[in-house]
């Protein structure tokens, strides 16, 4: 019996001194939300700059992204190289617009993040541009204590403008046909 309560005695003073996990307040929450928005920011930049090096620094060492053809799946930070640098060969201009709609949900750690949003984005091939409004989900955790994008998906809400665009991207890369 004596064993048992001595047993009983240790678990509770071992549960008394486990460290518990420290809650966010409102302030950390807000900090985290803008740091995660920053990261957003910078890589949308870097993107519509055509900037790889810059767009680098807002990713996870490891990435996944679908993109709004079901052939985009991208599982290897090659495979993001290479779409990234054909996709800007084809666009002579991208411009993105504002985010809207932004749903960022965080755990109560802030190690892991899930951002979802609207933004316009114009394409230019030529004189022609294509006006789309993507919806993107993002999933960003902390590395080396700082938020990175760790995967993410992109839809447009437009099939007309998707269509222009499909018909501009197949004009450059078949001239004559």
């Amino acid at each position: 019996m004596i064993k048992t309560i001595l047993s009983f005695l240790c678990i509770l003073i071992f549960i008394a001194c486990t460290p518990k996990e420290r809650e966010l307040t409102t302030e950390d929450i807000a900090r985290e939300h803008q740091a995660i928005m920053n990261v957003m920011k910078k890589n949308i930049k870097a993107a519509e700059e055509k900037n790889f090096s810059a767009l680098v620094e807002t990713l996870a060492k490891d990435v996944v992204f679908f993109g709004t053809d079901s052939s985009e799946v991208i599982t290897t930070f090659p495979d993001f190289k290479k779409k990234m640098y054909n996709q800007w060969s084809l666009f002579d201009k991208q411009k993105y617009g504002e985010m809207s709609d932004i749903s960022i949900q965080m755990d109560n750690n802030a190690t892991f993040a899930s951002m979802i949003f609207g933004i316009p984005f114009d394409v230019t091939i030529g004189e022609k541009t294509a006006h789309l409004f993507l919806r993107m989900a993002r999933i960003l955790k902390k590395e080396d204590e700082r938020w990175v994008i760790v995967s993410g998906i992109v839809g447009s809400t437009s099939q007309s403008e998707i269509k222009l665009l499909d018909d501009l991207v197949k004009a450059k890369t078949n001239p004559g046909k």
